[in-house]
């Protein structure tokens, strides 16, 4: 699987310093600033949306706090800085004392304040230094709360402001696990600076009608995060064989992304032993805080060697990956509101390679799946029931080989025709379009 040729994309430029102001184009070309709290390596959506802007009428600056490689699949002016202040060790990705607890329930909550304390001196140095380091900048397009927080209280008010929610911040990680009277203020304050963005931008319709009811943005817009359209191969590759060693004649179920709480891959371990998927693989590909625990389990007897664990691949390759399973499976529990509500990038990327899937019966889930326009593009299931996942994995690998090449194709023409990052990006290109035409009236760029 292979993107479809444009852009002629080059290598990114990390550095510290300001912009390129010699070249030629620099006084005209609108600059977006992308800030994100965290890795730009595996933030497909980042990515995808840094190098769209900067196929557009626009120069990109993303100043991130972690690493930024690999960067060839970004454009020539799409600027990448990291900018990592060393105020306290607790950083993204560390360690955090909220997912779990010891027995002496005062040892945790200090252990929960000294984290909570270093992590907000951290996230404060990282914001105050990112404009900074992007240099001049006609909007700003700020990733996740943390980066909204962190960020626009440094920002000039007439510079226009783009919240990019990726989920429902006060449903998932940390947040949710604070108390009910912090989660109440940090509540109003997102409240607060969405009412001072120009415009909010998330994932799908479901997150986007909480974000309306809650927050009464005064501009939203749903950019699913699609992949680009992709020119099939006409052999399906064989890298999770090859990596594997699975047998030719086995059928290859894949989880990949996050590995954590949440994501089912307990569930569809269990699934695995049921009836009729006993000659099935199951391969987890990804990073996550579960990643080692599962590495563990799957290496019991009763499993009989069918579970494998990969590393996460470069977005630049995934859908390479993906496409060399017979079947994409994601029973996300509906452990909280945002998991309930949510579509995965993994949905997208499998659809994209032409693997069909088996998902949560979520709303949000099931309406792409089961959509009428073109068919099913795969099942679904009740995802905290093993048997129930079993049934609609055995209900596709059932079909015969006519059905599910239809099947597939039904993936591929759903993903050409729809759910592709061509057609979701249209919408955030038309909005800084908009956005930096209205900034270049009142002033100079900041």
């Amino acid at each position: 699987m292979t993107a479809a040729p444009d852009r002629g994309m080059a290598g990114s430029r990390a550095v510290s310093d300001g912009p390129d102001v010699g070249r030629a184009d620099a006084a005209r070309r609108p600059t977006i600033g992308i800030a994100l709290y965290g890795t730009l390596t595996f933030d497909s959506r980042v990515r995808r949306e840094a190098a769209t802007l900067a196929a557009g009428p626009f120069d990109v600056v993303v100043v991130c706090f972690g690493d930024a490689s690999p960067a060839g699949d970004l454009p020539a002016n799409v600027r990448v800085v990291v900018s990592k202040p060393d105020v306290d060790a607790v950083v993204p990705g560390s360690p955090n004392p909220f997912a779990s607890r010891t027995r002496n329930i005062v040892r945790t909550l200090l252990g929960r304040v000294r984290w909570l304390t270093g992590y907000v001196a951290n996230l404060r140095a990282w914001g105050k230094g990112v404009p900074a380091a992007a240099g001049p900048v006609d909007a700003w397009h700020l990733n996740d709360f943390v980066a909204l927080a962190a960020v626009s209280r440094h920002l000039p008010q007439d510079v226009p402001v783009v919240y990019d929610a990726h989920d429902l911040f006060l449903e998932t990680g940390t947040a949710r696990r604070l108390p009910g009277l912090a989660r109440s203020l940090l509540r109003r304050y997102e409240r607060r600076l969405i009412r001072r963005a120009a415009a909010v931008v998330t994932v799908n319709a479901a997150v986007a009608k909480v974000l309306a009811s809650r927050y009464r943005p005064g501009r939203i817009e749903v950019v699913h995060n699609c992949p680009e359209r992709t020119v099939p191969q006409l052999v399906a590759p064989t890298l999770i064989r090859d990596a594997t060693g699975i047998p030719d004649d086995a059928r290859i179920l894949l989880h990949h992304g996050r590995l954590g709480e949440g994501r089912g891959v307990e569930e569809l371990m269990e699934a695995l032993l049921e009836p009729g998927l006993e000659t099935a693989h199951l391969v987890l590909m990804g990073f996550g805080e579960k990643r080692l625990d599962f590495q563990a389990t799957s290496q019991e007897p009763r499993f009989g060697g069918r579970v494998h664990v990969l590393p996460a691949v470069s977005p630049s390759v995934l859908l390479d990956w993906v496409a060399s399973a017979d079947l994409a499976v994601m029973p996300i529990q509906a452990a909280t509101l945002n998991l309930y509500l949510s579509t995965p990038n993994k949905l997208f990327e499998s659809l994209a390679a032409g693997v069909p899937v088996v998902v949560s019966s979520f709303p949000a889930m099931q309406a792409i799946v089961l959509d009428p326009r073109e068919g099913p593009l795969g099942a679904t299931c009740d995802p905290s029931r093993p048997a129930s996942i079993a049934a609609a994995i055995r209900s596709i690998l059932e079909l015969d080989p006519a059905a599910f090449a239809a099947l597939r194709q039904r993936c591929l023409d759903a993903a050409q025709q729809h759910w592709n990052w061509e057609a979701e990006s249209a919408k955030l290109t038309a909005l800084y379009v908009e956005l930096t035409g209205a900034a270049r009236t009142r002033g100079q760029r900041r």
